[in-house]
């Protein structure tokens, strides 16, 4: 008889327990910026006003909450959660996710300027949905090698027949290739180049190697040099000082987000 009383009394701490996890999974949490109010944000997140002030224990809807941080009952299906990691920013998570951008700043009560820190938890409006990059297929005219690669290995990269890559290069060996080469994947171009503020990129010079991209480049001063970005790192490096590559870094510039964002989102055409 006694087994029955625990019985009822385990399931019961195991229905609580369910509850909680679904409350816990069930709300987000903002930062209020200044003007927020209860109203204010029961409108903008769809929530009566009434829950709103009772998750956040207050009584006063019209109090401003500038620096308050805010308790937002929010709908499993409805939303995503993404994890920021280094070189995030939010135009590269809206772009990844096939997102509109306004609508990540709305439901996280972020702006512009909103600083992401590493490990930070964010929300993605419904219907948020990873795109691929199609970063080796990118319609590049040269493929670099750094090591001995093997003919039919970079055809599949740059969806191109081995064929072609023998003729345009007029290979003897239609097997491999030697180390430090550039291989013709497509034919020439008129030379295209485009101009980043300080930059100016040769758009017909793009070549792919060991996963990313690189291209000659001028600056201000009308000085060459070689210019590579990382689409997977979203960064840059490059042989300003004295020939020799930098470290990768994440751009600063908003000339230098537009031109990762360029290269490594649109179907550009060469």
């Amino acid at each position: 008889m006694k087994i029955i009383p625990n019985f009822f009394y385990i399931n019961s701490i195991i229905f609580f327990l369910l509850i909680f996890i679904l409350q816990v999974k069930a709300e987000t949490k903002i930062i209020a910026r200044n003007n927020d109010t209860l109203i204010k944000l029961s409108k903008q997140y769809g929530i009566p006003l009434k829950e709103l002030m009772h998750k956040n224990n207050f009584n006063d809807a019209n109090r401003n909450l500038a620096g308050e941080v805010i308790i937002i009952p929010i709908n499993n299906d409805d939303l995503l959660t993404y994890t920021i990691v280094e070189g995030d920013t939010l135009y590269k998570i809206a772009r990844a996710y096939n997102v509109d951008l306004k609508d990540i700043l709305s439901i996280n009560n972020l702006d512009d300027s909103s600083f992401l820190k590493a490990n930070q938890i964010i929300s993605l409006p419904n219907g948020a949905k990873q795109t691929k990059n199609k970063l080796a297929s990118k319609k590049v005219l040269y493929h670099q090698t750094s090591k001995v690669e093997k003919i039919g290995e970079i055809a599949k990269i740059h969806k191109v027949s081995k064929e072609e890559i023998v003729t345009l290069n007029k290979l003897n060996d239609p097997i491999k290739v030697n180390p430090n080469t550039k291989l013709k994947i497509r034919e020439s171009k008129p030379s295209k180049w485009l101009k980043y503020e300080s930059l100016i990129i040769n758009w017909s010079d793009w070549r792919y190697l060991d996963g990313n991209y690189l291209t000659q480049a001028k600056n201000k001063k009308n000085k060459l040099f070689y210019l590579a970005i990382s689409c997977e790192k979203r960064a840059l490096k490059n042989t300003l000082n004295n020939s020799y590559w930098t470290s990768w870094y994440f751009p600063i510039n908003d000339f230098e987000f537009k031109l990762i964002n360029d290269f490594c989102y649109q179907n550009f055409e060469i």
